[in-house]
């Protein structure tokens, strides 16, 4: 599949619950803390940060650990603080959620030789959290085999999902590349019911036959120097219907890809459904595939 973005989605259509939606936007300044982070990594990470900090600024933070890290803002005239450098309680979590995003643009960018400087603007649509986050457990893989969670790929990577949940739900999952569409990769095809059901406290290793024979297996391919995604996990404890997608298509390997549908017409589904259920729990991973060894 070409320039991977994953997301694993889910909906509710059981107890319909709404809160207010409070519209929120800011202009971030990103400074990267690594040399070798790339243009493209950069722009990602400063939309990122961005919303965490608008979603900060509207509804407050959640401090999750008593942990110190070190943080560095940049001065008016250019220089920075040395015992200039401040901390800042680290392990935090915003009290609200993003929902949906209005706007992203990329202000500005330049690399001062060492790192790169990124100014950008995000307008969206948040609330408040209700209620306590389930503790969901995953790891995305290409070794059936591994345990931890992994966020660089080759060309050619087999591709495969753990996950755990401590409650039963429902859980779906999407794949949405850089060409705006948006593929579902579970539920399977052959699955009816429109959601992928999740049993407390099992142990999942979806996209594998090898533990389930109506499984459908998957590929990461490339054929950019990089390529950067983005991974979305979705599950609630809720039963729902998937998005309303088309059938496979091909891709430009002329393979066979999953159901899709525009990334437009998903977006527009998972910011419905996630605020129609308050126990919608939403996750996000960046990941990136290289050429083949």
């Amino acid at each position: 599949m070409k320039k991977v973005l994953l997301i694993i989605l889910s909906a509710a259509v059981l107890p319909l619950w709404s809160a207010k939606l409070t519209n929120v936007h800011i202009t971030y300044d990103y400074l990267s803390n690594d040399r070798t982070e790339s243009k493209a990594e950069a722009e990602i990470h400063a939309i990122e940060k961005a919303k965490q900090r608008a979603l900060e600024n509207a509804f407050g933070v959640d401090v999750s650990s008593i942990a110190l890290s070190m943080a560095r803002e940049k001065t008016e005239d250019g220089s920075f603080f040395s015992d200039d450098d401040f901390f800042s309680l680290g392990s935090t979590v915003a009290r609200g959620e993003w929902i949906e995003t209005v706007k992203e643009e990329i202000l500005s960018i330049y690399h001062d030789g060492v790192l790169w400087h990124v100014r950008v603007f995000v307008e969206g649509k948040a609330r408040e959290k209700s209620g306590v986050p389930i503790d969901l457990s995953y790891a995305f893989i290409n070794n059936a085999h591994d345990k931890s969670n992994r966020t660089s790929y080759y060309d050619g990577d087999d591709f495969y999902l753990r996950f755990t949940s401590p409650v039963k739900g429902a859980l779906c999952v999407y794949l949405v590349d850089n060409e705006q569409t948006a593929y579902c990769l579970l539920p399977y095809m052959c699955n009816t019911e429109g959601y992928q059901t999740v049993r407390a406290n099992k142990d999942y290793l979806f996209f594998s036959a090898a533990e389930d024979r109506t499984a459908e297996e998957y590929v990461l391919t490339t054929d950019k120097e990089v390529e950067y995604n983005v991974l979305y996990i979705i599950f609630s404890p809720n039963k729902f219907t998937k998005a309303r997608d088309r059938k496979s298509s091909w891709n430009w390997r002329r393979q066979a890809t999953p159901r899709n549908l525009s990334y437009k017409d998903f977006v527009s589904w998972l910011a419905k459904t996630q605020t129609a259920d308050k126990n919608m729990q939403v996750r996000t991973e960046v990941i990136s595939i290289y050429p083949a060894k």
